[in-house]
Parts: structure tokens; C-alpha cells; sequence
């Protein structure tokens, strides 16, 4: 049972996320710096009073999902691209996690369209007792409608404190499922169109990073502290090396990396369109009562 401070919290969180994608609606033009696009919006969620959830995740075209800015990243937003802006802030813990998609070719508008008005018909359906298959059915055939295909093994999920994928998770395509969607749970609802293959693989490093295990490593006593000082940073959220970076320096870099090869942390690679085409993506976090559920991120009020 999700208390009235536990809800005020997520509430929060979601109209930071909301103002942070208002803002990348602004911000995000072909030419500009990947790297300067995410500094700015992870700032404007620190502004506001918010934690980072997770590293801007900017994912052009074919790339569904995980590219984060690398430190001294070079990349731009290339002309007449498609792209995705995943943002996560918290308060407390208490986690938002809401993703748009922004156009500069004309030709895409409507496998935006396709993702956006399945998070629409998704949320239209969600309450207590929900089964999650007949989420995941709703999504897949509001996709199918505008001839795209739903992204199969990418999925929502169930969200609690400081965990983002809480357990449950919420199906893009009709799946038989015995899970259903119990109140006073929150979940992040993020419908992904393509007019590909419907199916992502993995591809080079998304420049985030997560602790798995806190198990210490015998004989490196300084791997160990660096490890429990990112811990009480970040704990088990995901974080960029961005972040090591400025705090640590190179040497920070160096041991980030010394804690994958010692399998303490887990490093996102890229997901992307198994054909190559172009991927769409809309996300919201909501909070489901036994009266009521409350959208806390609000990403579809931003195309009225």
C-alpha cells in the first residue's frame, strides 16, 4: 500500500520528468550536441529538485533505446532523423520514467503517431486486476492500425523505490500471462513502433552503467571503497560514465571498468531495429489505486 507521501513523491518526480521533455521539445534540432542536449536536461532535473534515475538516453533513428553521451561525445542530431528522449528523475527514490519522440522528417509523423495513440489506448485500459497480456494486446494492435509493428522483446515494466524494473513486465505485443496489475502499483507504460522487424538486438556500448552485486573483491580493498562510493550514490540505478568521469577523473574510468571485468556492474550496449528501421517511442509512469490511476509524467498533454 502506496502511502499519501509515497505518492506526492512519485507525483513530483513525474512533473519533473514532464518539464525535462517539455524542455527537450525545445532543445532537441539537427546539428546540436548529443552531449549538450543531455547535460542540459539532466541539469534542469537536478534544478527542479530531482535525482537522475538514469542517464538522458538520446536514440536516434534505428536505435531504440541505452545511447547515453559519452564523455567528450561528438555526435549531433543528423538531418531528417527520428528521435527518442528517455529521461528518469527521483525524489527520494520515488522513480518517473517517461520517453517522447521527436521528428525532423515528415515521413515518420505517423509511426509516431502509432506509438503515441497505443500509450493512449494502453493507459485507457489500465486499472487494478488489469490482466498485463491484454495491455500488451491493446498496444500491439493499435501499432498494427497505422501498418508498424510493435518492438516484441522490448517491454514496460513494474517500478518501485530506487528499482526501475520492479518484477512485472508490461508486454508490447498479446502475450498469455497469468500477471495482473495490482493496485497500488506503479508502472512505466513505453509502446516502441517500427517499420522494421519488430525485434531489437544488441549492439556497441550505451555509456551506462549499473551495480549488480555488491559482493566485495578480495585483494582490492580501493576497488571495493570506489564500488560502496558509487553505491551510496546511485545504488542499483543506472548511471553514466559521464558522471565517473567528473567526479573521478580518468582513473574513475579505469576502475569503472575493473568492476565490469570483475562483474560488479553491468554495462548497457545498444538496442536496435534487427532490420535497421526506424523506431518510435512513448512512455509514461503510473500509479495504480484502487480509485483511480494517476499519470504522473503526462508526456501525451505535451501534443495538445
Amino acid at each position: 500500500m502506496l502511502t499519501e507521501d509515497e505518492i506526492k513523491k512519485y507525483l513530483k518526480a513525474g512533473e519533473i520528468v514532464h518539464h525535462a521533455l517539455n524542455m527537450a521539445l525545445d532543445i532537441v534540432e539537427e546539428g546540436k550536441s548529443l552531449l549538450d542536449i543531455a547535460e542540459k536536461l539532466e541539469n534542469d532535473i537536478i534544478n527542479r529538485g530531482g535525482k537522475l534515475a538514469f542517464p538522458a538516453n538520446i536514440s536516434i533513428n534505428h536505435i531504440a533505446a541505452h545511447y547515453s553521451p559519452s564523455v567528450n561525445d561528438d555526435k549531433v542530431i543528423p538531418r531528417e532523423s527520428i528521435v527518442k528522449v528517455d529521461l528518469g528523475a527521483h525524489v527520494d527514490g520515488y522513480i518517473a520514467d517517461a520517453a517522447i519522440t521527436i521528428s525532423f522528417n515528415p515521413e515518420y509523423e505517423k509511426l509516431l503517431t502509432a506509438s503515441r495513440y497505443a500509450l493512449r489506448n494502453a493507459e485507457r485500459v489500465i486499472r487494478p486486476g488489469k490482466n498485463l497480456g491484454v495491455i500488451g494486446e491493446v498496444i500491439e494492435k493499435t501499432i498494427l492500425k497505422f501498418g508498424f509493428k510493435p518492438i516484441a522483446n522490448l517491454n514496460g515494466h513494474k517500478i518501485e523505490r530506487f528499482s526501475l524494473h520492479a518484477g512485472k513486465s508490461v508486454p508490447n505485443t498479446s502475450v498469455f500471462t497469468f500477471k495482473k496489475i495490482g493496485s497500488h502499483e506503479v508502472y512505466a507504460i513505453e509502446p516502441f513502433a517500427t517499420d522494421g522487424e519488430g525485434y531489437v538486438i544488441e549492439g556497441e556500448s550505451g555509456h551506462i552503467y549499473q551495480i549488480i552485486t555488491m559482493r566485495r573483491i578480495k585483494g582490492y580493498k580501493d576497488l571495493d571503497r570506489f564500488l560502496k562510493d558509487i553505491w551510496r550514490e546511485y545504488r542499483s540505478l543506472p548511471f553514466s560514465e559521464r558522471w565517473i568521469y567528473k567526479k573521478y577523473g580518468e582513473e574513475g574510468l579505469n576502475k569503472l571498468n575493473d568492476l565490469r571485468e570483475y562483474k560488479r556492474t553491468y554495462l548497457y550496449h545498444l538496442l536496435m531495429d534487427e532490420a535497421g528501421g526506424m523506431v518510435s517511442q512513448f512512455e509514461d509512469t503510473v500509479i495504480v489505486t484502487e480509485k483511480e490511476v494517476l499519470i504522473t509524467t503526462n508526456v501525451l498533454e505535451l501534443y495538445r
